[in-house]
């Protein structure tokens, strides 16, 4: 029985990395739309054949490639709050990682972010899972708050997260590395707007 359109062929990880950062660098530079299997083959120093047996199709790369990047966005949270108990710090702790992350230059993040309308159907599908999945890490800190009483009654928690995590990951679309504010400037502007407007005084 022959593979289906977009299962992968498991592959060492630092196989996956290479060949996946590549990838993501073409997407970043030309869109997925224009980039061919054949460039990504030749970004890795692979002949296409190869390629195509580890990914069968090209949105089998993007979809494996948005896989790793909410992988590592997954990781970079977690060990971000690890070892605080106290429910405002890990949010803010955990605010201050995801913002790192989008304005640390990977391509693959980039990708994750701007790339995913390009999936259809049942790949699409999965990155809405795998993306639900992320944001049940931010929907338990809030609830944590919640649960402590921390938050104002009139607040929607769910669209506390969905509005929160909007406004966050379009930072990737204007930060300017050297520009008028820096990374922690951002993350100490995201606290007060929380502060004031989320937290119970």
């Amino acid at each position: 029985m022959g593979r289906k359109k977009n299962q992968v062929t498991p592959v060492a990880e630092t196989d996956r990395e290479f060949v996946l950062g590549a990838a993501a660098r073409l997407f970043r530079q030309k869109g997925f739309d224009k980039t061919t299997v054949k460039e990504i083959a030749e970004a890795c120093g692979m002949l296409p054949g190869s390629l195509h047996y580890r990914y069968p199709s090209k949105e089998s790369i993007l979809v494996d490639l948005m896989r790793l990047a909410l992988e590592q966005a997954s990781a970079s949270l977690s060990e971000a709050i690890r070892g605080e108990s106290e429910p405002l710090e890990q949010l803010r702790q955990g605010i201050n990682a995801h913002l790192e992350l989008l304005v640390g230059g990977s391509d693959m993040v980039y990708v994750l972010l701007f790339e995913w309308r390009s999936l259809q159907g049942q790949s699409r599908k999965e990155m809405i899972d795998l993306r639900d999945r992320y944001e049940l890490l931010w929907s338990a800190m809030i609830q944590s708050l919640s649960s402590q009483n921390l938050i104002r009654a009139d607040v929607d928690r769910d669209l506390l997260r969905l509005i929160g995590l909007g406004a966050l990951n379009w930072v990737a679309t204007w930060f300017n590395e050297g520009g008028r504010y820096t990374v922690k400037d951002i993350g100490d502007f995201v606290w007060v707007v929380i502060k004031d407007g989320v937290l119970k005084r």
